[in-house]
């Protein structure tokens, strides 16, 4: 095949908001590079995101400002290449915004995706990012990576449209997994691409050895959660356990991932985290404990393959049960969206 490079437009075309430009690669045994790689220009943010036989490669490949009429491939841009988009603005969704508005060290937040009644409070915390209440809005600001922390229904619904305009996906609301029609839905259309999605650790902070111990023959994994009283109450817990009576840590539910994700909607995403790390909603075994020895919640992962056991326990921070837990699940965000532009990843 011929080994040519186009060179992009000195300016945008006027008329089109995307000028396109075909680079050909030569294909050999030993690189099995795509033979065509697609550089797309967008009038609106100024980038070229690289897209390989249909495979959206990030701003870290091809990325140029416009009207240079000169771009770069190959290698990795370490810098702010990523454009970060969040969808919601709850807690989560705020220490996120914040974070990557005055961090060098990341992506830069290019879009917020919030209620009606959330947009001025959304433009003053990130004055430099497009707020928008609608999908269209949201995908036009062309963000390559976005993290979903608003609720299931919204990654349900949004999801598939974001991974089929080349956007990486991080969702927060695991739960949506757990109705099998909306798992396959999103597992689909991931599997089409251009988008991927990255499942974070979460309040777990770390689930890579659960994909490592699948590797390596994971026949078994037990979740056990620990909530104080009234949190268990607030959550309707119960419906299987009379909560007045408990005075020391208490068993009170044992079940599968996908039912206990369903009974608990919203609110146990930890376990649907874990469970695609590792052997699946219907494999892997949860346990509840009512502890009211404890004002934050804590979790416990057990885990068997073939390289051995392995046993984690992740405590909560001593705080009020109503407060804000700011427990690993906001950092681990942080830490995926910080990996993808680091010259270290870990």
């Amino acid at each position: 095949m011929c080994s040519c490079i186009s060179v992009l437009p000195s300016s945008p075309a006027s008329t089109n908001p995307l000028t396109v430009c075909t680079l050909l690669f030569p294909i050999t045994p030993s690189l099995h590079l795509a033979p065509r790689i697609i550089v797309v220009y967008h009038k609106n943010t100024n980038v070229y995101p690289l897209r390989c036989r249909g495979r959206h490669l990030g701003g870290g490949s091809v990325m140029e400002t416009a009207g240079t009429g000169v771009h770069r491939s190959g290698g990795v841009n370490h810098g702010r290449s990523d454009r970060l988009g969040i969808i919601g603005f709850g807690a989560i969704g705020r220490r996120l915004a914040s974070f990557f508005a005055t961090t060098e060290d990341g992506p830069r937040t290019l879009a917020l995706l919030v209620r009606d009644h959330q947009r001025d409070a959304a433009s003053a915390l990130v004055p430099g990012a497009q707020v928008c209440t609608d999908i269209e809005g949201f995908l036009e600001a062309v963000p390559t990576v976005a993290v979903e922390c608003a609720s299931a229904s919204a990654l349900g619904t949004y999801g598939p449209r974001l991974l089929e305009a080349s956007c990486d996906l991080i969702p927060l609301s695991l739960g949506a997994f757990a109705d099998r029609a909306t798992e396959r839905r999103l597992l689909e259309a991931a599997a089409r691409g251009p988008g991927r999605l990255e499942i974070a650790a979460g309040a777990l902070g770390s689930i890579g050895f659960l994909a490592a111990a699948r590797e390596h023959d994971l026949d078994r994994v037990t979740i056990t959660i620990g909530y104080p009283i009234e949190r268990w109450r607030v959550m309707g817990a119960e419906r299987f356990i009379d909560l007045d009576q408990v005075r020391s840590p208490t068993p009170f539910l044992e079940s599968d991932a996908r039912n206990v994700a369903t009974l608990f909607p919203g609110n146990l995403n930890v376990v649907t985290g874990a469970s695609l790390a590792g052997l699946g909603l219907d494999r892997t075994h949860v346990a509840l404990v009512a502890d009211p020895t404890v004002t934050q919640a804590w979790f416990q992962v057990e885990a068997s393959s073939a390289s051995g056991p392995v046993r984690m326990h992740i405590g909560g921070r001593d705080a009020a049960v109503d407060a804000d837990p700011i427990d690993y699940t906001t950092f681990s965000i942080i830490r995926l969206l910080k990996r993808r532009c680091a010259s270290l990843a870990i």
